[in-house]
């Protein structure tokens, strides 16, 4: 019989009541269909396969040919910000808040979710590879090289996810939103200091210490999946689990993203 452990989950996205709820392990399972790694695993893959073609819809619209040939690379592109790129945004953030409390509708609303997400990814990324040309192919490796090692640690149990990490990660995160709310206010008033070499310098170390963060909450993602297989959480929650993997694949693309472009400066 396998062992249970205590519940834990540093993702923001994923509601701790939810969480606790359909994932204790002293639940009663009434329900003939049960939580699988596979199911969840298979459920992530459809989520992300949604997620690229949002990205390959918003790189079109937000990338557009020039008339003269510049030469190779992005030079024969002009990129600019779609028309419906903040309205993505703010559907994307309004469909995460529906999906974190509502479970037996996470499957709809992640894939909803993944389309907007997605496309604002697209066209994020169409402006990155404009300044740095090789950089998202970057970030994506980089992306599946740190899942990857994730994994690896949480299997071997390297690192131990346990409810002191789930707060520490919380915090981290916390203190990164209040950071970036700082950064965001500051720009408001001046911007010329945001293009110094002492602020390009500390972006690059938050970036890195913000990597690290995902990578241990991609750890905590992991423990909570295994728990909702080993306590028979009810099927829906195959869903809920892959959307909030979903949520960290997306924040460490997008730091990773930051940081080689923070590095792609310095040099």
């Amino acid at each position: 019989m396998p062992t249970t452990r205590a519940v834990t989950s540093g993702n923001p996205a994923l509601s701790t009541a939810v969480v606790e709820t359909y994932l204790a392990p002293s639940r009663t399972v009434t329900t003939p269909a049960t939580m699988t790694v596979g199911g969840t695993a298979m459920k992530t893959l459809v989520l992300l396969a949604v997620l690229i073609a949002g990205g390959a819809w918003g790189w079109a619209s937000a990338t557009e040919p020039v008339a003269v040939d510049l030469g190779s690379g992005y030079g024969n592109t002009t990129v600019t910000i779609p028309g419906g790129f903040w309205l993505a945004s703010f559907g994307a953030l309004f469909v995460g808040i529906f999906a974190a409390m509502n479970p037996q509708r996470a499957g709809i609303l992640g894939i909803i979710y993944a389309a907007l997400q997605g496309y604002c990814l697209g066209a994020i990324s169409a402006a990155y590879e404009a300044q740095t040309e090789g950089i998202v192919g970057a970030a994506v490796v980089a992306t599946v090289a740190v899942f990857v090692v994730a994994l690896f640690l949480y299997l071997t149990r390297i690192i131990k996810p346990t409810r002191k990490l789930a707060f520490g990660v919380t915090a981290g995160i916390g203190g990164l939103c209040l950071l970036y709310l700082f950064v965001g206010v500051m720009r408001l008033f001046d911007w010329g200091w945001l293009y110094s070499d002492q602020f390009q310098a500390i972006g690059a170390i938050v970036s890195l210490i913000a990597v690290v963060l995902a990578a241990l909450a991609l750890t905590l993602d992991f423990a909570t999946i295994e728990t909702g297989t080993d306590t028979g959480a009810p099927k829906l929650m195959e869903w809920y689990s892959a959307w909030g993997l979903m949520v960290t694949l997306i924040w460490l693309y997008i730091t990773l993203l930051r940081l080689l472009a923070f590095l792609a400066r310095e040099r």
